[in-house]
């Protein structure tokens, strides 16, 4: 499951805060590198959600044409029995 971009940077947020309070030397340098490893997996998902955005306009658009073409074939012809 990919995880999003909102997700990503709150758990660095805390990982931060937990190295701020944490007294401890080496949980300091964990909370650290987990809120760095957090901040990269952001960025990496702000990149893909990046690219899908572009993608998913153009297909909104394309079903958009081709619905209203339907419309425009639907109006100018009259179906009679027989036709499916």
């Amino acid at each position: 499951m990919r995880m999003s971009a909102t997700f990503c940077r709150e758990q660095e947020a805390l990982q931060r805060a937990k190295a701020l309070s944490e007294p401890l030397e080496n949980r300091r340098g964990i909370a650290m590198a987990a809120a760095k490893a957090w901040e990269a997996e952001a960025i990496s998902a702000e990149k893909r959600d990046a690219k899908l955005t572009p993608l998913d306009k153009l297909d909104t658009a394309i079903v958009l044409q081709f619905a209203l073409e339907a419309d425009e074939v639907g109006e100018g012809q009259h179906i009679g029995p027989g036709h499916v």
